[in-house]
């Protein structure tokens, strides 16, 4: 394949022009034709880009034979996906557990007919060992978003940030005393106090002047020219809700509905298209990074990860018809690309890969109006301020009791995986999902609900059995106390003066009666403790399908021949192939 820039042009003319005179010949040329759009493809910058307008221009029988080559192509990286990513440098490796273990798990239909397609169950495990409280790796984002709450302007739009303010001097009661006595003036200290308040604002916040915003919406504020300039070209050019009424509709929508994951789908194709070409101008300049990893798109990586099978509904399909008006202009072919079916699948991806973000900063109180139905992993640490997704800590698996966190040091998307305990070489890395503190019942009530994992951790088992213990213990304690009310009932007797035997009542009343003696001993015994935790049962065992979009031989109509889902842990967790509602 040619190297420099200028043959790689001559090049991609000379097969797009023999592919387009061979597809005009017929069928009979339809395979060669093919081959040609395929060697163009190669060589040209934006792959994507390049599909997607192959798609509206060849034919259809041209276009899958394009495709098919492409999902070869696909599968032949895919084959050696885990032994170039994550990179050696940060310290982790992906492994499937099922082959580990010696267990293979394969894939099921709806009706639980067995097929050939085995399913992985990829975890990350460390490749060196790891100190507590030392950082394992970095990772910058794929996309992210600020949570509604935090669009105040106080946050920066692509980075997360807190964005700097500074005070406006005030004047202190001891500075106003100050005065008086240097000027000799003869009013009282609170006269020129009330002159002080009539003249100047207590305190007032501004914008620092390293502030910067959108020149055309002003609700876009960036920590830096930087990240202005970066949201811009990647995709805030067509998000801003002042550039067109279109955009202004998309952004008046996904506030209606409460979610973040249209916003994060825009983002992410406008990321997708803006950095492959920022990587061809790089390998083109010749200051490109050439490590193993630069030959997968974002797309690639995305298609690894798991994700939720989810029922289209019918504001779903209202976004994708908004979003394909919003970005036709900037991604050609997006609204024949991304059909339902695929919005769909990129929208579980979100709901079981995506991090909350936390800040140091303070974060407005979530209001109905701000709520978003959103899922992402979440330990409850810190305030939340953005939801963001990332391509190594996407495989890190659930725990009760993780053996890292997520953290945000530099205060902005980036992650840094920490380590809560010592990790050996070679152990699984976890973190929690949910917030671990919670009840287990509640823990596996949130697992079950928003990731289809019926969890079955050290400490979810280390609770469960103390519930059970609590609850063999309510019975007898119930059963005790029920024989010491029967006792007492038995010594009650009732006294007939008219009786000889019958002692006199001063007697009685001086003496210590069985009655009090039993009812002392009763006293004692404690109410019974509530009922016991009920855990949640595991639903179907078998596990939603995965759409490979990028190997399926059509991006328009065909499903995916194969696909990669979620797997369940046999002794960990559990997915249902029941899909999920929106809720």
């Amino acid at each position: 394949m040619p190297q420099s820039p200028e043959d790689k042009e001559q090049f991609f003319m000379a097969q797009v022009s023999k592919g387009e005179a061979l597809s005009s010949s017929g069928a009979s040329a339809y395979p060669e034709a093919a081959c040609c759009f395929f060697q163009a493809l190669k060589v040209y910058p934006n792959p994507v880009e390049l599909v997607m307008i192959y798609q509206k221009t060849t034919p259809d029988a041209v276009f899958k034979l394009v495709m098919a080559m492409m999902a070869q192509e696909v599968k032949q990286k895919q084959a050696r996906y885990f032994d170039v990513f994550p990179p050696r440098d940060s310290n982790v490796r992906i492994k499937d557990k099922s082959k580990m273990e010696g267990k293979t798990k394969y894939k099921h239909s709806e009706d639980g007919v067995k097929s050939d397609v085995v399913v992985p169950n990829r975890a990350l495990f460390a490749t060196k060992g790891v100190e507590q409280g030392e950082v394992v790796y970095e990772e910058e984002s794929v996309v992210s978003a600020l949570l509604p709450c935090a669009q105040n302007g106080k946050f920066c739009y692509h980075c997360l940030r807190a964005v700097a303010e500074e005070k406006a001097e005030t004047e202190s009661t001891e500075d106003v005393e100050e005065k008086v006595e240097e000027t000799g003036s003869t009013e009282s200290t609170e006269d020129v106090e009330k002159k002080v308040e009539e003249t100047e604002p207590v305190e007032e916040t501004k914008k620092s002047s390293a502030t910067f915003e959108c020149e055309k919406c002003h609700d876009a504020v960036y920590c830096s020219e930087k990240c202005r300039q970066d949201a811009y070209d990647a995709y805030h050019q067509f998000l801003c809700p002042s550039s067109n009424k279109t955009a202004r509709e998309f952004a008046e929508l996904t506030q209606k509905s409460h979610e973040l994951a249209p916003i994060l789908i825009a983002k992410f194709f406008g990321t997708l298209v803006d950095r492959e070409k920022k990587k061809e101008i790089a390998r083109a300049l010749g200051v490109s990074d050439k490590g193993d990893t630069d030959e997968y798109t974002t797309w690639e990586h995305l298609e690894i990860m798991r994700y939720l099978e989810l029922i289209p509904t019918a504001s779903d399909a209202t976004a994708l018809h908004k979003l394909g008006e919003v970005m036709s202009a900037s991604v050609p072919g997006l609204n024949e690309f991304v059909t339902g079916e695929r919005y769909t699948m990129l929208k579980g991806k979100l709901d079981y890969n995506a991090f909350t973000v936390h800040t140091e900063g303070v974060v407005p109180k979530e209001t109905p109006e701000t709520h978003v139905s959103d899922t992402m992993r979440d330990d409850h640490t810190k305030s939340a301020v953005g939801i963001s997704m990332y391509l190594i800590s996407s495989h890190i698996a659930h725990d009760c009791d993780p053996n890292v966190q997520i953290v945000f040091p530099d205060g902005t998307d980036k992650a840094a995986v920490k380590a809560l305990k010592s990790i050996a070489v070679d152990e699984e890395l976890r973190i929690s999902y949910v917030d671990p503190q919670q009840s287990v019942e509640e823990r596996q009530k949130q697992l079950q609900a928003l990731y289809r994992i019926k969890c079955a951790c050290k400490k979810c088992e280390a609770d469960l059995e103390a519930a059970k213990a609590e609850a063999a213990a309510a019975p007898a304690a119930e059963d005790k106390a029920e024989t010491v009310e029967e006792k007492s009932a038995e010594a009650v007797k009732t006294i007939d003066p008219n009786d000889e035997g019958t002692p006199s009542f001063a007697a009685v009343a001086a003496s210590p009666t069985p009655v009090s003696a039993v009812e002392d001993k009763a006293e004692v015994v404690e109410e019974p403790e509530a009922s016991p935790l009920k855990t949640i049962d595991p639903s179907d065992e078998g596990t939603p399908s995965f759409a490979a979009v990028a190997a399926s031989p059509s991006p328009v109509e065909a499903k995916a021949e194969e696909a990669e889902k979620p797997e369940a842990e046999t002794d960990e967790e559990e997915y249902e192939t029941e899909e999920s509602s929106d809720e």
